[in-house]
């Protein structure tokens, strides 16, 4: 099934899911462009702690490796956000994207 299907396809224009030295965020800014993918790898590349940034132009998804010792998740997020590249308050979590999809398959049953 597909994101569409569940109604979910502007659900997730900003999504992060965050563990001890990972961070994966969704951002329309990286979606579909490469010329903004660079951009926003190589300002990250910038921080003290940062390790590697993968990205997947095609959803917009970035995956962030970092050392905890020098770099805090809240700081990368506060950092992308006054560079405009993400928008903490429109992101959603794992938890909330599958208690979305939850709730639109119960409203097709």
């Amino acid at each position: 099934m597909s994101v569409a299907y569940f109604g979910m396809e502007n659900f997730m224009l900003y999504y992060y899911h965050y563990v001890p030295g990972r961070l994966r965020i969704q951002t329309p800014f990286i979606r579909r462009s490469v010329k903004n993918v660079t951009i926003f790898v190589r300002t990250l590349m910038r921080l003290e702690g940062i390790i590697s940034v993968k990205t997947n132009p095609l959803i917009g998804s970035a995956l962030i490796y970092f050392d905890e010792n020098k770099i805090k998740q809240k700081q990368i997020i506060s950092f992308l956000e006054k560079q405009g590249y993400f928008i903490l308050a429109k992101a959603r979590t794992s938890d909330q994207i599958i208690q979305h999809a939850a709730e639109k398959v119960l409203e097709n049953l």
